[in-house]
């Protein structure tokens, strides 16, 4: 059964004439004939009467013209539908921010432009550390990350725009022995406890841990699970960390962020899959550029 076949039985039912409905759909006669005769015997009964004055529905022909343009408009429904997903303005959008980073104006813009602008993708962003963005995105889990330049030049098909540079604090209890200093150095902190978020083999832990080599110390480390934690153990006096200017932790009032000026400045960029089978990924990045 096919979509002009049930187009021909429609032209057939409405004028009740094979000739007229012929002219209708610019197809002979016979051709016509043979199509209807054609869905008759694929749905197993007859759908018209013939003689050589008239042409009748048959109840199942009464029923199938009655149905016929309520398929039509579903099938126009489901068309749009499917033509909306290819061109990215429905389906899905899953896209991970780094923890405890602050959405700068940019994202904040490209995200809720996005949302008004195509309503019919379905926007899931969700907050994780650096190892956990990375690992969606190699996974296909998340389609976009927002996240720093970290071990991103590493990965094979992943192509990422720079948003912002971003600086680096570090982050004391108030009654640090430095906490009012203006700014500092990493050599300064040698014999503080250093905090980490997540494993030592991370690529923000093996950037902060190279920049210590560099001021040539290894500090004196210790692991907790996530940001928030981390966090936490500074406030508390367990310890100090280092964190870049735009994560939240700077701007705490239980802690206090000494600018530090012997570290690289780093890069907080939108990174995807160049490989993406979601054409929603490409209408993002796009905003997201202009947005800039």
């Amino acid at each position: 059964m096919t979509i002009k076949q049930l187009e021909y039985f429609m032209a057939v039912a409405r004028s009740l004439s094979f000739t007229e409905a012929a002219a209708e759909m610019f197809i002979s006669q016979p051709a016509l004939s043979r199509s209807i005769a054609s869905l008759e015997t694929e749905l197993g009964v007859p759908l018209l009467t013939r003689n050589h004055h008239s042409v009748a529905l048959t109840p199942a022909g009464q029923l199938l013209a009655s149905e016929l343009p309520n398929l039509r408009k579903e099938l126009e429904r489901v068309t749009l539908l499917v033509r909306q997903t290819e061109n990215g303005l429905m389906g899905h959008l899953n896209i991970g921010v780094l923890e405890g980073q602050q959405l700068d104006d940019s994202l904040q813009v490209t995200l809720k432009y996005f949302a008004q602008s195509l309503p019919l993708v379905e926007v899931s962003p969700v907050r994780l550390d650096e190892d956990e963005l990375i690992t969606g995105l190699e996974q296909g889990k998340l389609d976009l990350i927002f996240t720093l330049d970290h071990g991103l030049e590493g990965m094979k098909n992943v192509q990422f725009l720079t948003l912002d540079t971003v600086s680096y604090c570090m982050v004391v209890p108030p009654d640090h022995r430095l906490a009012g200093r203006p700014v500092s150095t990493l050599e300064d902190f040698r014999r503080d406890t250093f905090i980490f978020s997540g494993g030592k083999s991370s690529p923000e832990n093996r950037f902060l841990l190279n920049c210590c080599a560099k001021a040539d110390f290894v500090p004196q480390s210790k692991y907790v699970p996530d940001v928030r934690t981390k966090s936490l153990w500074i406030e508390s006096g367990f310890g100090i960390s280092i964190f870049n200017a735009e994560n939240r932790a700077c701007h705490s009032a239980n802690a206090r962020a000494i600018p530090l000026t012997d570290m690289p400045d780093s890069k907080l960029v939108l990174a995807w899959k160049t490989n993406t089978t979601n054409p929603s990924v490409r209408l993002f990045t796009h905003i997201t550029e202009c947005s800039l």
